[in-house]
């Protein structure tokens, strides 16, 4: 433990990846909650025939776009036309995007970027996020701390690609935080030109960029603004020394982890510590990048560290994103901590 709060509260240039995990310990639902909401609302009988039991909104989508792609030559398949495929995906969508709509709690997401900011102060500070929710932006804006996500504008915000790519502060200051939605957002749209940009009036926008949890996300991240996200974490892992947090993530994507693996594999000084919420993602985070000297994985009473697992003596669940932000607010603000009965402090 000891050196786990070493690491937080010595000033260093550390960066942040944040999956769904952390959204859903701030109230937001996750894969499983939109699920039941989805097999709840959809009414086709000949299409809730054709899912099996186990299967997510992402399977769900996925048997979507792939009837969708056979039935659009004017084909019927089970009694389903094109129309019906159509319909339910856009059913389908609304819930995915009305429940990620929701107002909660940000207070979390405000401690975690205020440490954020005072850890990186002689530093760039990023943040990566998976996640098409408002809750970083909200942080942000809550502790007027500046930040910027390649949109620039007014009215308006357009992206632009050579944004993302300054390492240099040719665009903005080095010193904002630079906010990297590797997935989309809520906020960003397409117009009938295919230009991009923000529009917080949700709802108006005539192409939504969300990417889906489907297997058409994985062609849609060729798109801008994502190819353009995702290079920058590649080439941000790559470079410099540093340490990357990742908090709420199962590793369950392949691209993600494809960008990871190369980091790690090219650059020796960037260290990565995870936090896993349950023992089904410790152990994928291990099995994905155990191998690694320079990579952590920490979950409830025990950890991975060196090529190693061994205990992890703490009073709670330091995967769960809550009490790893009760942590980090105890060693921001400086509050006592007591010290853990029986435990020697580890080297």
């Amino acid at each position: 433990m000891e050196n786990l709060k070493e690491i937080l509260a010595t000033p260093k240039q550390i960066g942040l990846l944040l999956g769904a995990g952390v959204s859903k310990a701030c109230g937001l639902p996750n894969i499983q909650d939109i699920t039941k909401l989805v097999l709840k609302d959809i009414t086709n009988v000949n299409f809730i025939n054709m899912l099996d039991e186990k299967d997510t909104v992402e399977n769900i989508l996925n048997k979507t776009q792939q009837l969708r792609v056979l039935l659009k030559t004017g084909k019927e398949f089970n009694g389903l036309k094109e129309s019906d495929i159509l319909e339910i995906e856009k059913t389908i969508k609304k819930i995915i995007f009305d429940e990620l709509s929701i107002e909660t709690d940000t207070e979390n997401f405000y401690k975690l970027v205020l440490w954020l900011n005072f850890i990186n102060r002689d530093y760039e500070k990023e943040i990566f996020t998976l996640n098409y929710d408002l809750l970083v932006e909200k942080a942000l804006e809550k502790a007027s701390l500046p930040y910027f996500s390649g949109f620039i504008g007014n009215v308006k915000p357009f992206f632009i690609t050579d944004s993302v790519e300054d390492f240099q502060g040719v665009y903005v200051k080095q010193s904002w935080i630079k906010l990297w939605k590797l997935h989309g957002s809520l906020n960003f749209v397409k117009d009938i030109n295919d230009k991009i940009y923000i529009d917080n009036n949700i709802g108006n926008s005539s192409e939504n960029l969300l990417i889906y949890p489907s297997m058409d996300k994985y062609l849609s991240s060729r798109k801008a603004p994502y190819i353009s996200y995702l290079d920058r974490l590649r080439k941000y892992l790559i470079d410099k020394e540093k340490i990357v947090f990742v908090l709420g993530y199962s590793f369950g994507d392949d691209h993600i982890n494809e960008v990871i693996v190369n980091g790690l594999n090219n650059n020796h000084r960037l260290s990565v510590i995870a936090f896993a919420y349950d023992d089904t993602t410790f152990k994928q985070g291990i099995s994905l990048l155990g191998s690694y000297p320079n990579f952590s994985i920490y979950t409830d009473k025990k950890k991975y560290s060196n090529r190693r697992e061994s205990i992890f003596h703490s009073t709670s669940n330091i995967g769960d994103f809550n009490n790893l932000i009760s942590l980090i607010d105890e060693i921001t603000f400086s509050k006592p901590i007591a010290p853990e009965p029986n435990t020697i402090p580890e080297p």
